[in-house]
């Protein structure tokens, strides 16, 4: 609406106060736990094989391990995060260890049988794949008949500007069409699982890291401090680090701002 000067001046001093002491009241946001709660729901056995497709260093394979009791193959691409894993995997419990292997793998390079395995996990992946339907098509080969994909990743939304969104996701290594929602609607439409449902998250996980742990507010302050004074932080640590660090900052922030939004799939192998 238009600017009110009668408004802007009189009426809302008298309501500022208490408007900002409800925005001051959380909205209960869901954080990242809801994946695993999501897995908890699914009731699998004990000894089910799952596989974490692009596991980083591990962190939630184990967790799938730890607290699920399944056997899980952590896959990634990157070497550096199979090395790491493994030297952590070795710091475990022998029970735990035990149900966990790391290996090379992509979303769409599954190294497993057909119909092998009981559960997908896939966290904030699909975004860096070139086409999202091979690696649906690829969870849906290696699953057995009623396994489950749980998946989350980032999603553009419409207030995201086209050139805010060029330079980021060159930036951050993320396909632009693969971050479109339609386009991973399609790509699950086409590869024969069934959607069991699927969460909009929209900024919640940005607004539970700044109410626990003020991240996001230390991601913005970074943010200013990279704007303002580049050639700083560039003669430092270079320019490439800079453009990622600027990448991860902006990324967190615009999450929060529902610039990006988080979407989490459950589909199903009929």
């Amino acid at each position: 609406m238009p600017w009110d000067p009668g408004f802007f001046h009189d009426s809302y001093p008298r309501l500022e106060a208490a408007f900002g002491a409800r925005l001051d009241e959380s909205l209960a946001p869901r954080d990242p736990s809801v994946l695993l709660q999501v897995v908890r729901e699914l009731d699998l056995r004990p000894d089910s094989r799952a596989v974490d497709v692009g596991c980083g260093e591990g962190a939630y394979a184990v967790r799938l391990a730890t607290h699920f009791g399944l056997r899980v193959l952590g896959i990634d691409p990157v070497q550096r995060h199979l090395d790491l894993a493994r030297a952590a995997r070795r710091d475990l419990v022998p029970d735990i260890a035990s149900r966990l292997a790391f290996e090379r793998g992509t979303a769409t390079r599954v190294p497993v049988a057909d119909a092998s395995l009981d559960l997908v996990w896939c966290r904030d992946v699909m975004l860096h794949v070139e086409h999202p339907r091979e690696a649906y098509a690829e969870f849906a080969r290696v699953l057995r008949r009623g396994g489950h994909v749980v998946a989350h990743q980032a999603v553009t939304t419409d207030l995201l500007a086209e050139e805010e969104a060029d330079w980021l996701f060159d930036v951050m290594g993320v396909v632009p069409s693969s971050a479109d929602p339609r386009v991973l609607d399609e790509g699950i439409a086409g590869s024969g699982l069934e959607v069991v449902d699927t969460l909009d998250l929209a900024g919640e996980w940005g607004e539970w890291s700044q109410e626990q742990e003020g991240a996001v507010g230390r991601a913005l302050l970074h943010l200013a401090r990279l704007l303002r004074a580049p050639e700083r932080y560039r003669a430092e640590f270079g320019d490439a680090a800079y453009d990622v660090m600027l990448g991860e900052c902006r990324w967190q922030v615009y999450v929060t701002m529902g610039k990006l939004g988080g979407r989490l799939d459950v589909l199903r192998r009929p």
